[in-house]
This record gives structure tokens, sequence and C-alpha cells, in this order.
């Protein structure tokens, strides 16, 4: 749920909020953002994305001015090693204005007030740790001076209802889906779980008898949630090669070594790049402002699945599988949507020869409305933790592929376990970073009352609290209990 604390803010960002005053009805505009972000702004204000930095700028006819800028910072970082990350900030914000000296706000939040050239302005900067480095949010606001103290309220309401879209915190939970299995229509040859009530489609394509193509897609019961793996429509691939360029086959050529198998002669593409280029070309085909929120090679990841593939080193192939993903947003019919997609591209390699063969070996992934990304996501891990190869399906097929059955069980659980730690699901830090931005902006700290478990957010301007049995806290700046009624709370970070 929304912090209730910074839904009502009705300060400054370099003061503690002492009143609480909602928007007038009519007198704000909701505003969503395809780059995945949505808030509201009053009557007449803007707001400009720069997609290069990430930066926000939301400005007001009285030449009020909010930056609200998402950062990333290699390594850990401190109230004394954030301080020059929020004055490099400032000064590439375009707030033109002289700053005051930093100071902390809480224990992962610095901020400083600025004046000069006929404007007032704050700045911030809050964080929170992960095994990478430190994600965090700048923000600063400024005004003329005259018109500053007016604009207070407006800044901290803008602030209150920036949401990053995907987050669960923005959303309801959703209810509990029940799976009922789903076997290949076609051969029988694989089966899955899928929710109840859903349209499932596809099966094993066979377009030659070594050349068999499992895919399948499940549908919502309107139709805006659709999960799928595999593709039926391609092919695997043979790289170029100067045996191929003799006899007329060059890239983009179809080549047939036999057997009924053809191949399109294309140049290996790692899996990182393959699947920006299948969402472009495939998912989000039709679709308006098309962004990718997170794109990254996962092939360290794919270790496990490699060591599993390395068993086909008996038959006298070296094969290596790249592995990448991407999260992105786009607009279908006017809708935001968000979207993932997973690609694991093998490349099968046979010493003497030139070149190389390759194929789309693993492809998964969903496009959903923004508010529904989080639930489809879960769906999606189910759904392959759950597929099942038919051992009778795979025994009519070689040696090789009964080897490959039994390693397809094992990967679809490898792959989502590298599914579950990607973009959608790390928007359970978003929200922790919310809680310290808020109460940076606030000046608060949350303490909890070991005897109740009771959280609390109190003013922060002690390093020590403490409560007695009737609820009264005291703030001391050393370790001195003010009286033995009184028993130490815990400050979270």
């Amino acid at each position: 749920m929304p912090n209730p604390l910074l839904a009502c803010a009705a300060g400054a960002l370099a003061a503690l909020v002492s009143a609480c005053a909602a928007p007038q009805q009519g007198t704000w505009t909701a505003h969503r953002d395809p780059r995945g972000f949505s808030l509201r702004l009053p009557r007449g204000w803007t707001v400009a994305p720069d997609a290069k930095s990430g930066r926000i700028d939301v400005t007001g006819p009285r030449a009020e001015r909010l930056v609200i800028w998402p950062v990333f910072v290699p390594g850990p970082l401190d109230a004394h090693s954030a301080v020059p990350v929020l004055a490099r900030l400032a000064a590439s914000s375009g707030i033109d204005v002289p700053w005051g000296p930093p100071r902390p706000a809480g224990s992962a939040g610095v901020r400083m007030a600025g004046r000069g050239a006929g404007r007032a302005a704050t700045a911030a900067f809050a964080w929170v740790p992960s095994p990478k480095g430190s994600a965090g949010f700048f923000y600063a606001a400024a005004a003329p001076e005259a018109a500053y103290r007016d604009s207070q309220e407006a800044f901290a309401a803008i602030l209150a209802s920036f949401r990053l879209a995907g987050a669960a915190a923005s959303a309801p939970a959703p209810a509990a889906v029940q799976y009922t299995r789903w076997t290949d229509p076609r051969e029988s040859a694989f089966s899955l779980e899928v929710p109840a009530g859903w349209t499932a489609t596809g099966g094993l394509f066979r377009f030659a008898p070594v050349d068999t193509r499992g895919a399948w897609q499940a549908a919502s019961p309107d139709g805006r949630i659709r999960i799928t793996g595999g593709d039926a429509d391609l092919p695997t691939f043979t790289e170029p090669n100067q045996m191929l360029a003799m006899t007329g086959f060059r890239e983009g050529a179809w080549y047939s070594p036999g057997y009924g198998v053809r191949m399109l002669v294309r140049r290996f593409t790692p899996a990182a790049a393959f699947v920006q280029e299948y969402i472009a070309s495939r998912v989000a085909q039709g679709a308006a402002a098309l962004a990718f929120a997170d794109r990254r090679d996962r092939t360290a990841d794919a270790a496990g699945l490699n060591a599993l593939y390395a068993r086909f080193q008996a038959y006298g192939a070296s094969l290596h599988l790249t592995a990448g993903d991407a999260a992105f947003t786009c607009q279908r019919n006017g809708e935001p949507m968000a979207g993932y997609y997973f690609a694991g591209v093998l490349r099968t390699q046979t010493a003497g020869m030139q070149g190389g063969l390759w194929h789309v070996d693993h492809l998964f992934g969903f496009l959903a409305p923004q508010a529904q990304a989080g639930q489809a996501h879960a769906i999606l891990e189910h759904m392959l933790a759950s597929i099942q190869v038919n051992p009778q399906w795979a025994a009519m097929q070689s040696k090789v592929t009964a080897e490959s059955s039994r390693i397809v069980s094992q990967t679809h659980n490898e792959i989502s376990n590298i599914i579950s730690s990607t973009y959608w699901n790390r928007q359970a830090t978003m929200d922790e970073l919310s809680r310290r931005r808020s109460n940076v902006t606030l000046g608060v700290v949350d303490v909890i009352d070991p005897a109740t478990g009771r959280q609390i957010k109190v003013e922060n301007s002690a390093n020590y609290y403490w409560v007695d049995n009737q609820g009264a806290i005291v703030g001391t700046n050393t370790y001195t209990r003010p009286d033995i009624d009184f028993r130490e709370m815990i400050e979270l970070p």
C-alpha cells in the first residue's frame, strides 16, 4: 500500500510536513508515461522525460521546476560518500543556484538548500543498497522566492504521486490463480499448467523428421495478457561461410542440407541482442512508444544450463548457450502495456566444419497491461516450472532426442529460477526506496517498539528514541535512558 504520510504530503522537500492537503478534484491531471512511470500534475504544469539520462523534468506556469532522477551508483554509499553524489547531480540538474552545505536526512539520505538570483531551491538524494551498488533517487525543487512557499504543497503532492510502473505497492495483490494441465494437441510431446479459464494454443510443429519446434501461447479470458513459449516460425540458422558463398548461399538465403530440413543463412546473434530484436519485430509489432526498461546479458546466469549441454560433447558437438532478457513498456490501443522476454540461443559447432548452426532454444515471455505485469510474471514462472516432456514421445526419437528431453525438463526449472530475479520482481526494492525517499522528504525516521512490534514515524531530530508504557516517545542524542519506565526503540535503516 502507498505510504499514507507520503500521500498526504503538504510540506516542502526541506521541511517536515505539518499539514495534509490533497489536490482538489478537477484541478489535477494524471500522467502515465510509456517510459514506465506515472504521476499527477496541477493543471497547467508539464512533464518532460529525458530518455538519455532518465531524468524527469516537471515545470509549472510560474517558473516552478521539479526534477526527479533515478540513478545507480556502483559500490556502497553512506552519509559521507553520498554528499559528492548529491552535489554532482544538483550541478547537472539545470537548477542553477548556490547550494548550501549538505546534511544527513536519516540513515540513507542527504539533502541541502539553495538560494540565489531570486530563486529558492531544495535538493535531496535517498538510496538503498543492492549487491552491485546503490540504487537511489535524486530530486530537486526550485521556484522564484516569491512563489516558493506557495509551490511547496504542489512539489510535495507531485512527489507523493510519483510511481514506477509495475511496482507492487501501486497495485492490489492479485487473487490466487488456479491451474489446469494442458497437453500438446498435435503429438502429445509435452504438457504444462495454464491458469484455469485461459485459452491455450500451440503444440509440437514438425517441419521434417528431425526438425521439430515446440511453441505455445496462453491468453487470459479478456485477451489482454498473453504469455508465450517458443516460436514455430523461427528456423534453425546456419552461419555464412566460404563454402556456402561459393555455392550461392549468402546471408538471407535458404539452404537445405537434406532430409527436408531448411535453414536460413544468417550470422550468429547472441541472445541479448536477439531478444530485443524479437520484441521489437514480433511481440510489440504495431504497438506505440516501445521503450526498454531493462536489458541484460544473462549468459553468466546460464552456467548451469551450459553444464547440462556439455553432455552433448559425447556426440562430437560443441554446444554453448547465450542468454539474454529484456523488460519493456509500450502502448497498445491506447493502453499502457508492460512485458518481459527471455531468450536462450544455442550455438552448435562441429570439429572440421566451417561456421556453425544456431537456433533459439528457449524463448519465453509475456505482454500485459502495466498494472498486471507482476501477476503475468508470476504466472510465467509457474508455467515454465510445470513443463513436462512425454517420455513415450521422447522414446520415439533418437537417443540424442531422448537425452534432449531430460535436459529440457531440467532447463525449464533453471530458466524459471533465472527469470524469478528479473526486472518486474525487483520492484520490491523500489518500494523500500520509496519509503526511504518519503522519510528524507518529510525529515522523519521509522522506529519499532520491540515490546509491541508497532512501527512509528518520528521526527529525525535525535540519535536514540525511547518509549514508555503510556506510549510517550522521547529522543536523546546520547545513549541515556530518560527514566526507568522507558525502553529503547529500534530504528529502521
